[in-house]
């Protein structure tokens, strides 16, 4: 926020590898072609996607699950026209024994004349019995 002077934070100030280190589940999203289709700009490398793995350069909701697509695309979307972060906590399931639960944070970032978004998603499990 201090680089970005009340403005939009710039892409230019997310290097998604580096942050990847402590933020593994970070992703760059931007808008192309004449139907402004969502694709991945740039992701971190893990095998830990709790959905589909997103791949660079390809659309976003080839990766999304069916039954959520719809509503993911819809609040990015939002997002990136509002200039409103988006919070986002999925409902708890059970995975291999353990209670899990997914948080998504989208934020808009500014890039060249336009905007993109840098997304984060984390895994939240309850802590462990003492």
């Amino acid at each position: 926020m201090e680089k970005a002077q009340g403005n939009l934070p710039d892409a230019a100030d997310f290097d998604v590898a580096t942050l990847g280190a402590d933020y593994p589940l970070l992703a760059r999203i931007g808008a192309e072609g004449p139907d402004a289709k969502l694709h991945w700009r740039d992701i971190t490398q893990t095998q830990d996607w709790p959905f589909g793995p997103p791949v660079k350069d390809r659309p976003v909701a080839e990766t999304i699950p069916p039954l959520s697509v719809k509503r993911v695309v819809s609040a990015f979307r939002e997002t990136l026209e509002s200039g409103i972060p988006d919070y986002f906590e999925t409902t708890s399931w059970l995975q291999g024994g353990r209670t899990v639960s997914l948080a998504r944070l989208v934020a808009p970032i500014a890039a060249g004349a336009g905007r993109e978004l840098i997304a984060l998603w984390e895994i939240m499990e309850p802590p462990a019995a003492p």
